[in-house]
């Protein structure tokens, strides 16, 4: 396109002819720079945006999460519900006024959130009151309502982490079982059992042993103040032992009824002594017992033996006395003798019971008495 340039304009006034043709030539520059601009742009090769682009644009995400002032983009008030103010929303930022019905905040306190995922009656988020509480919350479709969780706060997760997390037994509550040989000294706080352990009650002792550890937080030179509870599986007999600032102080063994129970021995009768037999055929055989706390008890009647220091029998294995033991029996009173009749029994050491001397005769010795074994 040409720019055609006007006729110049003339008049006997030349001021003023020359003050017009002097604009007319300023507007025809302005416009022929015009012209050079638009034909500049027509062969431009390089459009001012592609297709792509503007596709890109057109179909870029319109939807707000929050106002356009940055604020929340939904208010439920007093009387409205969270629920339905966002279940048909997405992603989206909200306020409960307080005394919402579905808020978890308490009722004074405003609750400030975000939906973070969100499409038809199904969603997740996040949300804060004012009072510092901190939420999560979700639906699904088949939901009438949101279930809020409140997340711990910093008291509480410092209660957690600093509270004892020691397993007393294993994940299934049973008692830990220790391998063979365990020193029994070393376990801590809690219940175990194994067999074959170290400083057990009864020493080379294989069976198994329930052994209950209760450890306090005193220690003192060294020593950890503990108590020991050890119960042996196969007779149910209990010891206890205690760690004191000396050190370990030794197992005691708990006696129970059962312990009160007597299991007689029935010693064989020797040198020349035999079983006293009465008409009323009482059981006069010598029987001896010794009890938990180690006192041994004697019991019969013999008859016709040698007298002196050779044993009438001997006592059983453990029986023995802690030093030697004289015994005053009664004895028989026939033949001619008149009162109570009396022998002199002696018991050694090593285990022999023996009827040193009597008053009578030999047709009637009773050996009754009780004394301490030696342990």
């Amino acid at each position: 396109m040409d720019i055609k340039s006007p006729k110049v304009f003339e008049t006997s006034d030349k001021a003023h002819a020359d003050l017009f043709n002097e604009m007319v030539k300023v507007l025809l520059k302005n416009d022929t720079g015009l012209l050079d601009q638009l034909g500049g742009h027509i062969n431009d090769t390089k459009p001012h945006a592609s297709e792509a682009e503007k596709k890109k644009w057109n179909e870029s995400q319109l939807y707000k999460i929050t106002a356009d002032d940055g604020r929340h983009l939904i208010a439920v008030p007093a009387d409205g519900s969270i629920f339905n103010a966002i279940k048909d929303k997405g992603m989206c930022t909200f306020v409960a006024y307080p005394g919402v019905e579905d808020s978890p905040a308490p009722s004074n306190a405003y609750l400030r959130g975000i939906q973070t995922v969100g499409q038809n009656n199904i969603g997740t988020g996040f949300a804060i009151d004012t009072s510092g509480n901190a939420y999560y919350f979700y639906y699904n479709s088949s939901h009438i309502s949101i279930t809020w969780t409140q997340l711990p706060s910093v008291a509480e997760r410092n209660k957690w982490n600093n509270g004892q997390l020691y397993r007393l037994t294993p994940n299934d509550g049973r008692v830990a079982r220790v391998p063979n040989g365990t020193d029994i000294f070393k376990l801590p706080t809690g219940p175990y059992m194994g067999a074959q352990l170290l400083n057990a009650p009864v020493e080379n002792d294989t069976s198994f042993y329930y052994v209950d550890v209760f450890e306090t937080a005193y220690e003192q030179n060294g020593v950890i103040y503990k108590r020991i509870i050890a119960t042996r599986s196969f007779d149910n007999i209990t010891w206890i032992g205690t760690f004191h600032a000396q050190g370990f102080k030794g197992w005691e063994r708990i006696i129970t009824s059962g312990d009160a129970k007597l299991n007689w021995k029935y010693p064989t009768i020797e040198n020349g002594w035999k079983t006293y037999k009465s008409e009323v055929n009482n059981d006069y055989r010598v029987r001896v017992a010794k009890d938990a706390l180690g006192n041994v008890t004697v019991k019969g009647a013999i008859a016709g033996g040698t007298l002196g220091d050779v044993p009438a029998f001997m006592l059983p294995e453990g029986c023995e006395p802690d030093s030697p033991f004289y015994n005053l029996g009664v004895a028989s009173s026939t033949g001619g003798f008149k009162g109570p009749q009396k022998s002199r029994q002696y018991i050694a050491t090593d285990g022999r019971f023996c009827i040193q001397d009597t008053s009578s005769n030999t047709e009637f010795i009773v050996v009754n008495c009780m004394f301490k074994a030696k342990e």
